[in-house]
């Protein structure tokens, strides 16, 4: 069985990083899988975070932003701590797919740290913004897509990632609606 679901893992990325690729997308891919290691892009992102969070909710707000830095924070050290645990090592460095490696990557692959920081960003920050639930679980989606593009990271890998994000999205959620309980408790929603 589990000979089974590895062979299909496989067959699935050699399908998105051999057989999927196009010009635009070996510029493309590697840009947004590494959007978050920009200065440039990152704080602007956070500082209009900030801001947004701050204007719709006052002081909540300050709350609602804190916890999601934490929330992505925790997300990525348990994600470095499963990794090290569990030493998958990444597509590229297995000879029997021959992955095309389109940006570089650390040691281990199980599981996608950048799917399952993206996906507690989309989970946290949509829960307090849901007219952007689209467009943020759109871009972790392309992120995901990315990381198997790119080479780096099995769909399975992907896959667990992308669950482990939603699970500490959904956990963050729930405490910072505690904190807020605790220490704003006004009868809105939110």
């Amino acid at each position: 069985m589990m000979e089974w679901l590895l062979q299909i893992d496989y067959w699935v990325f050699e399908k998105i990083n051999h057989a999927g690729t196009f010009n635009w997308g070996d510029a493309f891919f590697p840009w947004i899988t590494d959007l978050n290691k920009s200065i440039w892009f990152s704080l602007p992102v956070f500082a209009l975070l900030l801001f947004v969070f701050y204007r719709k909710f006052a002081k909540r707000g300050l709350l609602y932003f804190l916890m999601l830095i934490i929330s992505i924070a925790f997300n990525d050290f348990v994600g470095a701590q499963v990794k090290h645990y569990y030493t998958r090592p990444r597509p590229f460095e297995n000879q029997e797919i021959m992955a095309i490696q389109r940006s570089p990557a650390g040691k281990n692959s199980f599981y996608s740290n950048h799917t399952s920081n993206m996906v507690t960003f989309a989970t946290f920050t949509s829960h307090f913004f849901p007219a952007l639930t689209i467009p943020l679980y759109l871009t972790a989606a392309f992120v995901a897509y990315s990381r198997i593009y790119n080479g780096v990271h099995y769909p399975s890998d992907v896959a667990v990632g992308a669950l482990a994000g939603l699970f500490w999205g959904l956990v963050f959620i729930w405490l910072t609606l505690k904190l807020r309980q605790k220490y704003f408790p006004y009868k809105d929603a939110l």
